[in-house]
């Protein structure tokens, strides 16, 4: 679902030119990127406990498939040599994001306990 979302905004964005700049599609590909990981985390917590290393390993499966699917469609787009690095860098900092937030919720959510 968040693949789709950010894959229909940054068409929208660019192809369309909405007049949208290159920092304002990233802040709100990062902000739908959150609202989707907090997603997971919470219903890996509703699932199956909180339990940090399950939460962890949820949010780093959620980001890997959300930046390798980002990082693809980027790719897509033309081909640079810099996007072959972007494949690798991009999906490992949306899985270190997702297994952080996670673990944020994770722990926030005990601290309510």
């Amino acid at each position: 679902m968040a693949l789709v979302l950010e894959i229909v905004f940054r068409f929208f964005s660019t192809k369309l030119g909405s007049g949208l700049f290159f920092e304002q599609v990233e802040i709100m590909s990062w902000i739908i990127r959150l609202s989707v990981l907090i997603n997971i985390a919470i219903r890996s917590a509703k699932n199956f406990g909180s339990s940090a290393a399950i939460a962890t390993i949820s949010g780093v499966l959620g980001g890997f498939v959300i930046g390798f699917g980002i990082s693809l469609y980027r790719f897509a787009d033309g081909f640079r040599i810099w996007k072959f690095f972007n494949v690798i860098t991009e999906t490992t900092t949306v899985a270190i994001v997702g297994s952080l937030v996670a673990i944020f919720i994770i722990y926030a959510s005990n601290i309510k306990k």
